[in-house]
């Protein structure tokens, strides 16, 4: 990158870089892409493309709904402050929109 790149980049992002610090960015930006074209040599047209380094898979369960005993819905409806059949009643937090 040359030092006039820099400029209309750093004038087109709104980034003030002062004359001293134009050098180290330029040093920095241009170590950076002789590291991108490192990256760009090998042939990787024939590799096949993968999201994980290995073959291993989660295991997940089987998802089984078990009916909760009646005891322990009673346990903890119990510390609720009001309950209708088998659910915590609460009051109203959204008004209706219209």
């Amino acid at each position: 990158m040359l030092k006039e790149d820099l400029e209309i980049t750093a004038f087109l992002a709104r980034i003030d870089i002062k004359e001293d610090e134009k050098e180290k960015y330029l040093t920095d930006i241009n170590e950076m892409f002789d590291y991108i074209e490192i990256l760009q040599e090998p042939d990787t047209a024939s590799l096949q493309p993968t999201t994980h380094v290995t073959e291993l898979r989660n295991v997940w369960r089987e998802d089984v709904v078990k009916p909760c005993p009646k005891e322990v819905i009673d346990h903890l409806l119990d510390s609720a402050p009001a309950r209708e059949g088998t659910f915590y009643k609460i009051q109203k937090v959204i008004a209706n929109v219209s």
